[in-house]
């Protein structure tokens, strides 16, 4: 069954191996145990979803309606959980994920399924794009115990959070290799009422188990060029030669590693980012139509994509086009950036100046039946509908040689089954291929595509567009601030300049308060989330200091200063150097502290860029110290796999000498 997937890294799985003996603990929940739960309604007289009517997460809110009694994150669901004594179901996702909508539509619509949970369970819903610290810790137990996870997230908990039973997507019932989700809700209650102190038994070990495999490695006495010498080595080990990319599908985007190499001085690692920036370009994962990147593919060759198209995908992925266009001047690598852009600006932009979290990837097929959502619905097409849009028999022949189209649909294996006989647009022939075959020059290619793609988005935009989640997250529009102002600068566009400047007096003016120098997760039609983690400092810190880069102006720069000793003081490790993700009053089981990049960067391997900057700037020592201290924290924890940390790496010449001069390495 595919999922919304999340990648599990070289040093994760390192982790995994030392906790295997988890698993052994926790199978008895795979066991039958008779009896079913009665269902009752405790409280009475409000029932199902409406708990999270007013939550500012569009995710929360499209569960309102639900007939499970969801309770939003906080103290009121613990308090309830502890004083009944029942076990917290946890269910996290977020608004554009493909399969959390499926489980919503089969699950927790579902009256039966809904009487299980309300009876059994405290159901907690949560949207990990508000909460990151919750999905990170929730997500490394699922990770240790089943070695795999993804999106949507189901967790079963004590009455105080800790985990003792994990997973993804499950169906309503059982299937084919796939638990039902009532058998396992019977199972898991029945469990709990006969065997309790086990299970909280069977959940501490678990957890200390995994606190245990992330205590780091000693931090490196000294930082080398092996480091990079090693990452380099590891990076052409994994290269996919025929697709591009690193690894095996699903191929996500990865625009820290494409970063790096792009700026390593090794022509062999600008190759491999060039040319996976060219696959990528031509893939179905990229919109020819309307422009920007839908989230990961699920084949080798990027042709098809999950159809969500994420607000950080864009901006870090326009970031990595822009330094290809640096790297070799080539204009189309400008195009591509610009185009990003522009469709990022244009579809979406919140109305005062930030830029909205994501569209979704299920859209409804026709405006006539608006509750029927499909993956892929506005982005792909049948073949009466490529003959409607394009009635020009030779226009349209351009059309099918150009993108692949073919009568019984071109999706390749890997594919959703609602996807049967749909063509998703790729690049099958390119601009000097088809100038070849139809035997015309460039120009007249140029045109006929052009041409092609007018008709092709008149026919797109009738349909029904994808549903936006409109929430304003704080990092991610740090990374948007930072892609602008480098294209304003590099492409000598105003408008991306003077974008990057609304976005960022939009951040600090909605989501930060000045006076106790706090910064906000997330923002909605006026209401805002929590307070920030590691990551929104990091990446608005960053944002800042590439606009004062480019005109000088000391409110940047002053804001920046501001930002990065907030986040010193909330997230700093003292003892092992490093940025925990959340702060201290998180009252999680697990204070999570990532050095390894995703898809997106890590707030410490971010922080090492602000901080060199800072230290340069404001002539003061100990934001370098900390810059040379996290980037030791940083290869010892991943001195096996040291191309985890690329967004770190691209600072690795510069830290190399400041570490020379650090007196941490002074007193060792």
């Amino acid at each position: 069954m595919s999922i919304s997937l999340f990648l599990i890294s070289n040093s994760r799985i390192r982790a995994r191996n030392y906790l295997s003996s988890i698993r052994s603990v926790l199978l008895v929940l795979v066991l039958v145990f008779p009896g079913a739960v009665t269902a009752t309604d405790p409280v009475g007289k409000r029932t199902g979803g409406w708990r999270l009517a007013e939550q500012s997460s569009p995710y929360l809110r499209m569960h309102q309606d639900n007939p499970v009694e969801w309770y939003p994150w906080g103290e009121e669901a613990l308090a309830r959980a502890k004083a009944e004594n029942k076990p917290l179901l946890i269910s996290i996702g977020y608004f554009t994920c493909h399969w959390c909508h499926v489980m919503e539509r089969e699950s927790f619509r579902n009256p039966e399924i809904a009487s299980l949970m309300n009876s059994g369970f405290i159901s907690i819903k949560v949207d990990r794009e508000q909460r990151p610290d919750l999905d990170a810790a929730y997500m490394s137990f699922v990770v240790a115990t089943q070695g795999y996870g993804g999106w949507p997230m189901t967790v079963l908990a004590t009455p105080d959070g800790t985990p003792f039973f994990g997973g993804t997507y499950f169906p309503p019932e059982n299937r084919e290799n796939a638990p039902g989700f009532a058998p396992l809700l019977r199972k898991a209650r029945a469990l709990w009422e006969s065997d309790r102190q086990n299970v909280i038994e069977a959940s501490r070990q678990a957890v200390e188990q995994i606190k245990q495999a992330r205590v780091a490695n000693l931090p490196l006495s000294a930082l080398t060029n092996e480091t990079v010498v090693k990452a380099r080595q590891l990076f052409r080990a994994q290269f996919d030669q025929h697709e591009g990319g690193f690894g095996l599908a699903p191929k996500f985007p990865r625009p820290a590693e494409l970063l790096f190499l792009l700026q390593d001085d090794d022509a062999q690692s600008a190759e491999m980012a060039l040319f996976t920036l060219d696959r990528m370009a031509a893939g179905g994962i990229h919109d020819h139509i309307e422009g920007g990147f839908h989230r990961y593919a699920t084949d080798p060759g990027w042709r098809v994509p999950h159809f969500e198209k994420m607000l950080y995908d864009q901006a870090l992925i326009a970031r990595a086009y822009l330094a290809a266009y640096r790297r070799t001047a080539n204009k189309k690598y400008a195009d591509m950036a610009e185009k990003i852009l522009d469709f990022t600006m244009a579809n979406m932009r919140d109305a005062r100046g930030g830029f909205h979290s994501a569209l979704s990837a299920d859209s409804a097929v026709n405006a006539k039946a608006p509750h029927r959502m499909e993956e892929g619905a506005y982005y792909v097409w049948e073949w009466n509908q490529l003959r409607q849009a394009i009635p020009d028999l030779m226009l349209r022949k351009w059309a099918i040689v150009h993108y692949g189209l073919k009568p019984e649909g071109n999706v390749v294996e890997g594919g959703l089954a609602e996807l049967a006989g749909k063509n998703i647009l790729y690049i099958s022939k390119t601009r000097g291929e088809l100038a070849e075959q139809f035997g015309e020059n460039l120009s007249t290619v140029d045109t006929q595509i052009r041409a092609v793609n007018r008709l092709l988005f008149s026919a797109r935009r009738v349909r029904p567009v994808p549903p936006r989640d409109e929430k304003v997250v704080t990092a991610w529009n740090g990374y948007m601030v930072t892609a602008l102002a480098e294209a304003g600068q590099l492409l000598n566009q105003p408008r991306f300049r003077q974008a990057a400047e609304e976005t960022a007096r939009f951040i600090l003016t909605v989501l930060y308060d000045e006076k106790p120098n706090l910064l906000y997760r997330d923002w909605r039609g006026g209401q805002r989330g929590v307070t920030g983690f590691a990551e929104d400092y990091a990446a608005m810190s960053e944002g800042l200091l590439a606009l004062y880069g480019i005109d000088g102006n000391k409110q940047w720069l002053t804001a920046a200063k501001h930002l990065t000793d907030a986040q010193i003081k909330l997230f700093w490790d003292a003892a092992e150097g490093g940025f925990y993700d959340a702060g201290r009053d998180s009252g999680l089981w697990l204070r999570d502290k990532s050095a390894a990049d995703n898809v997106t960067p890590s707030a410490s391997a971010m922080s090492i860029g602000n901080l060199l900057k800072l230290g340069s700037l404001t002539g003061d020592k100990r934001y370098t110290e900390k810059a040379v201290r996290t980037a030791a924290w940083q290869g010892g924890l991943l001195r096996d796999t040291p191309e985890d940390m690329p967004y770190t790496l691209q600072h690795w010449p510069l830290l190399l000498v400041q570490s020379v001069r650090s007196e941490s390495f002074k007193t060792r």
